[in-house]
């Protein structure tokens, strides 16, 4: 389903074909998510979102696992082999389904087997993604399913690197309604100084070549962003095969730091 065919029914209240549309297309890409982020999905309330999900989970378009997570547990749902199925034959025409298998490869996703520790953040970028192309973000690209970016050593040669460098991964690529082209980091925690001079380094050489525009720190709140900024800010230099480089301040200009709240900008 194209943007414009969803603008369309957002003038109207979905029908619950409509939504199971909107949530097995989802997940074909994202292969699970949470009743949370389905509804966020639906722009219904999560309790509203039941009366959506439990009729896809009676008819095995999707599963749902209870899964144990820091602090709590959450429910996960996943797209099963028959929500495929369904998903390929309400497809518009056939170019319809082959761009859902490229950005899915069929996987059932095996909700046991999810890493506790990977959920949180793993949802974050789904809500960041969800809310982004509600507002005409486009080209949404999760650094787990794109391919890795390498620097080309010839690129380098002014910085004596002889061989190629795999580049830090952002968690999320995509494309503004203006057409700048931006790298998401979503934060939960703060890393190490040394660690964020490394990636600085990566996303001013990737700033550039011309790669990306800006880059967003997305985190859950204002303090967390606040001190992010902060840690950032606050690297003088990088360092680039044998050569340690000041960064000039105007650099940091191309770096944005946002909550979740704030989001998109």
């Amino acid at each position: 389903m194209n943007n414009s065919t969803r603008s369309q029914f957002q003038l109207f209240k979905p029908s619950k074909y409509e939504q199971e549309l909107s949530v097995l297309e989802f997940l074909s890409a994202e292969s699970w998510s949470s009743e949370f982020n389905l509804a966020d999905l639906l722009q219904i309330s999560p309790r509203g979102s039941g009366g959506v999900l439990k009729p896809m989970i009676i008819n095995k378009l999707i599963k749902c696992v209870d899964q144990k997570i820091m602090g709590g547990s959450v429910k996960i749902f996943g797209i099963t082999s028959v929500g495929h199925k369904k998903l390929r034959l309400i497809a518009y025409k056939p170019s319809d389904f082959e761009m859902l298998n490229a950005k899915s490869n069929l996987q059932i996703a095996n909700l046991t087997r999810i890493s506790p520790t990977l959920i949180p953040h793993r949802l974050d970028i789904q809500m960041l993604k969800i809310r982004a192309e509600r507002a005409g973000w486009t080209n949404w690209v999760n650094a787990d399913t794109g391919e890795d970016r390498k620097i080309v050593s010839s690129q380098l040669s002014s910085f004596s690197l002889s061989a190629s460098v795999l580049e830090h991964r952002p968690d999320a690529w995509c494309t503004n309604p203006l057409g700048n082209r931006f790298s998401i980091e979503c934060e939960r925690t703060i890393k190490s100084k040394p660690r964020y001079t490394e990636i600085v380094r990566d996303y001013l050489l990737a700033l550039k070549r011309g790669d990306i525009d800006r880059v967003l720190w997305v985190s859950p709140d204002q303090g967390l962003s606040d001190r992010l900024a902060y840690l950032i800010t606050s690297i003088t230099h990088v360092q680039i095969g044998e050569q340690k480089l000041l960064i000039p301040r105007d650099r940091f200009e191309y770096f944005n730091y946002l909550t979740f709240e704030q989001w998109p900008i």
